[in-house]
């Protein structure tokens, strides 16, 4: 819905729902505060009847099926609710953690034993295995 200020003519497109009877609207240019006046459809003179329900015949077989496939609308909560988190991690979830778990103590073991190597290749590592007090075993010549 568009309305308008009475007082400086600023306009503001207003969702319908927003735009009750008798709530009270502030502009924000001027400030000033009034009540949007919504234009009443006027009665039709005479109303329309009501649809007269046809007689119950029996479905087309296709509309049958299409009946069948077709889910009933269901809430958020409840498509939610039907989905279900599986309670514990899977097992290829615990074997990806194990073989994590076991690469990483495989690569500190290997770091220990041939730290004297390591540091012969990278000689600033000397400064890493001092700080964990592994000093590198002097290099046979």
């Amino acid at each position: 819905m568009r309305i308008a200020c009475p007082s400086c003519a600023a306009g503001y497109d207003v969702p319908d729902s927003l735009v009750t009877p008798g709530r009270v609207t502030r502009c924000a240019r001027c400030g000033r505060e009034w009540i949007p006046v919504e234009a009443q459809p006027e009665p039709s003179a005479e109303p329309e009847p009501p649809p007269q329900p046809e007689p119950a015949a029996a479905p087309a077989p296709s509309a049958a099926r299409a009946e069948a496939v077709a889910p009933a609308r269901q809430s958020a909560m409840d498509r939610l609710a039907a989905h279900s988190i599986p309670v514990g991690p899977s097992v290829v979830l615990r074997l990806a953690w194990a073989a994590s778990v076991f690469l990483l103590v495989l690569l500190i073991v290997a770091a220990i034993v041939w730290r004297s190597d390591i540091v012969t290749a990278w000689p600033p590592s000397a400064r890493a295995y001092a700080a964990f007090g592994l000093h590198p075993a002097p290099a046979a010549e």
